[in-house]
């Protein structure tokens, strides 16, 4: 599994972001073909898209989630569609809860747990399953450097700790696209967090923007003064730690994993013998937990929380018109 070079995230070149700097101008070169080269195909419901420009989390997950909540308690039935990335299942399935993250994804599994959640590599099946199964309208989570995909609204997520990186694209920086051509298909950013000027300056102000925070649970204050050992699986682990921190925990360790990592019995045996040692608490993610085997995970606590949308009303809004406007054309 991928884990991202620490030379992305480095404000001044490095030798090795510039050496590989031409592999990354084939890259965006590649991109631009297929983009013109490939067909898309319609859906017959609307497709809400939730992206980002940089590879790894930069918190389209957690913002999925919250939007699926969100529609529902509006009186949509949403599905979600991921393509299950980080499981070994390639064919249209809907998500049981007997699925593993090892056949289905993490992700996938979270999404489950608030709305049907259909995952496969060809992700336009999926939106006809979907249908098939009830659905009014589509989450997609991830797909927006996709052009097969139908988009009807595209959503850019911005981690404001995470940022652009080195705003190169891969491999010699973090992103998938160049910025200009990302946020020129954005229908709306979302940020996380706070966002230095230099990003900022790199959203046009035709582009509307909301910004959330991902909020703590309040049962997690247990972990002020407390002992941890932190460890993570995921893109950028460094965010997990801060807000461990932030809720007044000493940390004894932290111990990273590559995005998606599968757990397994020696991981398992190997972090107990580091809590035992350090006399700390094991902590985790959500996302990493569903990655744990069962017989363990009783040995380990999750640091839980949610996305809240400074304008949340405004979100409502823009999503409710979009899909009572695509909803009624389809039955015209």
């Amino acid at each position: 599994m991928f884990k991202a070079p620490r030379f992305w995230y480095k404000k001044n070149d490095t030798i090795i972001s510039n050496s590989l700097y031409p592999l990354s101008l084939l890259f965006r070169l590649g991109t631009k073909i297929r983009a013109i080269l490939s067909t898309r195909k319609n859906s017959a419901l609307p497709v809400i898209c939730i992206g980002n420009i940089v590879v790894g989390g930069a918190g389209k997950t957690p913002v999925a989630i919250k939007m699926g909540e969100l529609l529902k308690k509006n009186g949509y039935n949403p599905h979600f569609v991921s393509k299950g990335y980080g499981g070994i299942e390639s064919s249209n399935i809907l998500v049981k809860e007997w699925h593993s993250a090892k056949s289905v994804g993490d992700e996938s599994l979270l999404l489950s747990e608030v709305a049907p959640t259909w995952i496969g590599k060809d992700r336009n099946k999926s939106f006809i399953l979907a249908k098939e199964y009830g659905a009014n309208c589509i989450i997609m989570d991830d797909g927006f450097q996709n052009p097969t995909l139908q988009k009807d609204f595209s959503i850019v997520i911005i981690n404001g700790e995470q940022g652009f990186g080195n705003k190169r694209v891969i491999p010699s920086g973090p992103l998938r696209e160049s910025i200009s051509r990302g946020i020129s298909r954005a229908n709306l950013i979302i940020v996380i967090g706070e966002i230095s000027n230099d990003v900022k300056e790199k959203i046009p102000n035709t582009v509307p923007i909301i910004y959330a925070q991902f909020r703590i649970s309040k049962d997690n204050k247990i972990y002020k003064n407390q002992k941890i050992t932190a460890f993570a699986g995921i893109a950028y682990p460094d965010k997990f730690y801060n807000s461990l921190e932030e809720e007044g925990a000493i940390l004894e360790k932290k111990i990273s994993y590559p995005d998606h990592h599968i757990f397994d019995e020696n991981d398992m045996l190997h972090l107990a013998e580091i809590a035992n040692l350090t006399k700390s608490v094991l902590v985790t993610t959500k996302k990493d937990f569903v990655r744990i085997p069962k017989p363990y995970r009783s040995l380990v606590s999750t640091l839980d929380g949610a996305i809240e949308f400074e304008d949340e009303g405004l979100l409502v809004e823009i999503l409710t018109n979009l899909l009572e406007n695509k909803i009624n054309n389809l039955t015209l």
